[in-house]
């Protein structure tokens, strides 16, 4: 049952493309993410549960860091906290889902849990897009004027800040 002050998300949103990346003299900030929503399932307390399914990567099976899946997890739920806007209204109530990250690229010395909470806020955005309007997500790019990355070429890219 979902939280109070959440609504329930309604219909699966798979395929959330997020890619944050900024570079600057105190080191980089990189991070991009694949994500999907569900329906939260039955006796989740807090309206919110995430899962970690970012397989391994690389010949030696390098795993992603723990700490960069909770941050991602952490910008979900933030992006998702009920509070008041610029404006005095109130923002739109949150959803109550289940997160799925499925997949994730990262670099051992660009990649900050910063980054990941920022792709997590961005993920959060873009589904809480997708189930209001009910359509499908689109790859959502912070930065733009980085080049795309090798696996990006074939998306057809939203860029947003």
């Amino acid at each position: 049952m979902p939280s109070r002050n959440r609504l329930p998300l309604m219909r699966p949103i798979p395929g959330v493309y997020v890619r944050s990346v900024r570079h600057s003299c105190a080191g980089g900030h990189f991070a991009a993410a694949w994500a999907e929503a569900e329906p939260l399932p039955a006796g989740t307390p807090d309206g919110f549960a995430f899962v970690d399914a970012v397989p391994p990567r690389g010949p030696r099976g390098a795993r992603m860091p723990a700490e960069l899946a909770r941050a991602f997890a952490e910008g979900v739920r933030l992006a998702w906290t009920p509070c008041e806007d610029d404006d005095g209204g109130a923002s739109p109530p949150p959803l109550a889902a289940l997160v799925r990250l499925v997949d994730a690229r990262w670099h051992e010395e660009d990649s900050t849990q910063r980054a990941f909470r920022t792709a997590g806020a961005m993920a959060a955005r873009e589904i809480s897009r997708c189930a209001r309007e009910g359509g499908l997500p689109r790859p959502v790019l912070r930065s733009r004027r980085e080049p795309f990355l090798p696996w990006e070429r074939g998306l057809v890219v939203s860029v947003g800040d």
